[in-house]
């Protein structure tokens, strides 16, 4: 195989890989894993905004796991009490919270502030402020 050749693979690979790594699948099912849409439907309801963010370090597996990390984002400032919901094997959070109180980033660096003793950091997936526009699908 030429040389050329090879870096035109190669390109291709990486092409295909960052096409991969963008479609939001991922993004979507970590999403999945801590929505819940009782929180979501009250904190809406409320004028409120519902964070999901992405946990960035090392996670050990099982429930007293989530549970430490559901106690510690309770006590950040601007969290609504009782909405935090993690998935340990998604590496996975969400808060909800009042925007007209506490700005988005203050709330993200509060909870982010409770987990670093655990050297864990968040990374913000998407902010819900209203509810999904879902359409209906007719007969064709």
């Amino acid at each position: 195989m030429s040389a050329r050749a090879v870096l035109g693979a190669a390109g291709l690979l990486l092409a295909l890989r960052g096409t991969a790594s963008a479609c939001g699948i991922c993004v979507e099912d970590k999403i999945a894993a801590v929505y819940d849409h009782a929180i979501v439907t009250q904190a809406l309801g409320r004028k409120h905004h519902v964070a999901f963010f992405l946990i960035d370090g090392a996670l050990a597996p099982g429930a007293g796991t989530r549970r430490a990390i559901e106690a510690l984002a309770e006590l950040a400032h601007g969290v609504d009490k009782g909405t935090v919901r993690v998935s340990v094997e998604s590496a996975s959070l969400s808060v909800a919270f009042d925007p007209q109180r506490v700005p988005f980033a203050a709330v993200h660096r509060a909870v982010e502030r409770k987990l670093a003793p655990k050297k864990l950091l968040l990374m913000p997936m998407r902010v819900m402020d209203q509810p999904a526009q879902m359409k209906a699908v007719g007969r064709q």
